[in-house]
């Protein structure tokens, strides 16, 4: 039998809410306790999802002896702080992206979970999708050839700026961090973490965090990624992988249902599944009962250097948020 892993949720928000859907299909799993800063909020949560224990204080859940790992949903700016209080109180962590706010934050995660000796891991969930990994797997094999431009998007138009978290400058929004993070880390999964050239452009709105959002990256063999965020302008939401001898075209490549490959002279192929949470979920679970410390698929070095390639992205757009 497989042992069971016991999860908490940390927040009771949308994604929170997401994960936990999921998260229940998820075999050799069980949600047993939820907090939020409400504990109205948190309740109403439980009675949803069907979670036994409830909390209106995240110490608390930090504390539960019945809990083995953690899912940190909060907003970007309280990641740092929410992972470490899970990691010492000896809880595993996924953490939702972005990793932190920033490196110096990211660090500090990595180093107290490397003392407590505990699971820690960026919730990137597109990594573990069937399709997206089918695509990976064609990448593999050679059968687009070397691959040589990424051209990918993601933007959506969000409430009004006195409704969406993403306006606010306290709570680290802004299109980079928030859809952003998932070009950067397609880019870094084909090409390597660390770009040799970084080049971007912003709108800046009135509240100071980046509205929209174009970024070049070149690595050290002159590969080149072209991506773009928004959260005031709809986007197609593609990736376009392409190599010397094909391409690949991804739709909604962050939560890939559909992958398209055409190839010279050939048919175009076409592969298509589900997407969801519950494939991290698996492998962050799979991961706990072997006694990792991190995943090999999403590890933490790659999380740092996406932080660090963040970082040098809004230092080009002129962005800090407060408390840097």
């Amino acid at each position: 039998m497989v042992a069971l892993v016991r999860w908490g949720i940390l927040s009771a928000g949308r994604m929170a809410d997401r994960f936990a859907v999921d998260l229940r299909k998820t075999p050799g799993t069980e949600i047993v306790a939820v907090a939020a800063r409400s504990i109205q909020r948190a309740e109403a949560f439980a009675l949803k999802h069907r979670i036994p224990r409830v909390y209106g204080a995240y110490e608390a859940l930090a504390k539960d002896p019945g809990i083995d790992v953690i899912y940190v949903a909060t907003t970007h700016n309280f990641h740092k702080s929410h992972t470490i209080l899970c990691l010492e109180n000896g809880k595993h962590v996924l953490c939702e992206k972005p990793f932190a706010l920033n490196a110096a934050e990211a660090r500090q995660m990595i180093a107290c979970a490397g003392e407590k000796r505990l699971f820690l891991m960026e919730a990137m969930w597109s990594r573990f999708n069937p399709v997206y990994r089918r695509a990976m797997q064609w990448i593999k094999e050679g059968l687009i050839g070397k691959v040589r431009i990424l051209n990918a998007d993601l933007g959506f138009r969000a409430a009004g700026q006195s409704e969406s978290r993403l306006f606010d400058p306290a709570l680290a929004g802004g299109s980079i961090l928030d859809v952003g993070v998932y070009p950067i880390a397609l880019a870094s999964h084909l090409f390597g973490s660390r770009p040799s050239e970084i080049q971007a452009l912003a709108s800046l709105g009135a509240t100071g965090v980046d509205e929209q959002a174009g970024i070049m990256l070149q690595y050290p063999q002159g590969q080149l990624a072209l991506l773009s965020s928004a959260i005031q302008t709809r986007t197609p939401h593609n990736a376009f992988i392409m190599g010397t001898q094909g391409m690949i075209w991804m739709p909604m490549f962050w939560r890939a249902r559909l992958a398209v490959l055409w190839r010279s002279r050939k048919l175009p192929h076409v592969t298509w599944g589900r997407a969801g949470y519950q494939y991290e979920a698996a492998e962050v679970s799979q991961c706990i009962r072997e006694g990792k410390v991190e995943s090999p698929t999403v590890t933490l070095a790659e999380s740092l250097a996406l932080m660090e390639t963040m970082d040098q992205i809004r230092e080009k757009i002129g962005l800090q948020y407060p408390g840097e």
